[in-house]
């Protein structure tokens, strides 16, 4: 009797074992059809502009997180948390390089356009002036260069312990200003305001080019500072820079992809294979939707300015486009120069992306490489 007890309870004890086993190894568990227990991964993302007032910052926070949220929740064992870190709260705009560099942000959605040093590959666009003004083709002709030149740009991107995934453009960079202008001539004597970037394409024309943020414009346009500022029109109409100056010209100076998303790199070697597949995935996609939402940001800017502020819009001829982008210095040859320093074969890259832009149906007014 005593021997049956013995073996009923050993047999009781290996079935539970067993029964263990079956549900994980011994491990914590959930309630979805035996899979293991998930796991929570928390990111923080951002860099020195609003989530809310630029496009390239907007569609990352309103598309690329909740996407990469919802892919992983739907197809593997993690669940992703976002901590938001926009408009500067971790890292100002000359900060989230090193902030992203150092870890004290996962995820840089930010410009790269003050790091023009650091990021001479990235900030190419800003070299070739009067290139095509649609944010699209802007976007898929630095793509287009990235993957000719991939060990190039990983290799950049390596030295600031960084993992690059998505191009974000600005809108098409022209001109508002307190004055009307109809010819290149107009300018003249002027003083203009722009990042820093963009003073290159002032001072041939005849225009003292003042080197001036977005927080600055209202109250220098208000004061006489400067008569005017080059900037993409969505950002103008969001800062009500029309309130001030009622004429924006086209003059044609183009888009730029000089913004988007990359991933501290220590961040992303510890992310598991499927999460990394489905962070590339919704990075390609936001790289679209994010060249697309500039251009129509842009073109909805215009209507808001027209009705509200009563803003004038004109386009400069082509002869007078030419006159314009004559009197710039041969900038891509400037920065040819500067990317061999820095090791990269620049002439190569230069007339990629000029080649791009040119497949993509763009037409240069100027051969800036056979001059």
């Amino acid at each position: 009797m005593k021997k049956t007890k013995r073996i009923l309870c050993l047999v009781t004890v290996l079935c539970m074992i067993f029964s263990l086993a079956a549900c994980g190894g011994g491990g914590a568990t959930d309630n979805t059809q035996g899979r293991s227990e998930r796991k929570t991964i928390t990111l923080t993302i951002g860099g020195g502009h609003p989530s809310n007032t630029m496009s390239y910052t907007k569609v990352a926070a309103d598309f690329f997180q909740p996407e990469v949220t919802k892919r992983c929740a739907e197809k593997t064992n993690y669940d992703i948390e976002w901590i938001d870190a926009y408009g500067g709260t971790v890292a100002g705009l000359d900060e989230a390089l090193v902030a992203t560099q150092n870890g004290l942000l996962d995820v840089f959605a930010s410009t790269f356009a003050f790091d023009t040093k650091k990021l001479l590959l990235m900030n190419l666009p800003y070299y070739v002036p009067f290139s095509s003004q649609d944010p699209v083709i802007a976007t898929k002709a630095s793509r287009m260069v990235a993957e000719q030149f991939p060990e190039v740009y990983d290799g950049l991107w390596k030295q600031y312990n960084q993992k690059f995934l998505a191009f974000g453009p600005t809108g098409d960079y022209e001109l508002i200003s307190k004055f009307p202008i109809a010819k290149a001539a107009d300018v003249k004597g002027h003083k203009l305001g722009g990042a820093g970037s963009v003073m290159p394409w002032l001072a041939g024309v005849g225009a003292t080019p003042v080197q001036s943020t977005f927080n600055e414009v209202y109250t220098n346009l208000q004061t006489g500072v400067y008569e005017g500022y080059v900037v993409w029109s969505d950002t103008a109409m969001r800062y009500k820079w029309d309130e001030i100056a009622k004429y924006y010209t086209k003059v044609g100076f183009g888009a730029a992809a000089i913004q988007g998303i990359t991933v501290n790199l220590d961040t992303w070697n510890s992310l598991p294979k499927e999460v990394q597949d489905i962070f590339l995935e919704v990075a390609a996609e936001y790289e679209e939707l994010s060249a697309e939402t500039a251009k129509s940001w842009d073109e909805e800017a215009f209507a808001v300015m027209e009705k509200n502020n009563g803003l004038q819009v004109t386009e400069l001829s082509d002869e007078e486009k030419a006159i314009w982008l004559d009197s710039i210095e041969n900038l891509p040859e400037k920065w040819i120069a500067a990317a061999n320093e820095q090791g990269f074969p620049g002439r190569e890259i230069m007339e990629a992306y000029i080649k791009a832009q040119e497949e993509l149906g763009h037409v240069y007014l100027r051969d800036w490489l056979n001059e």
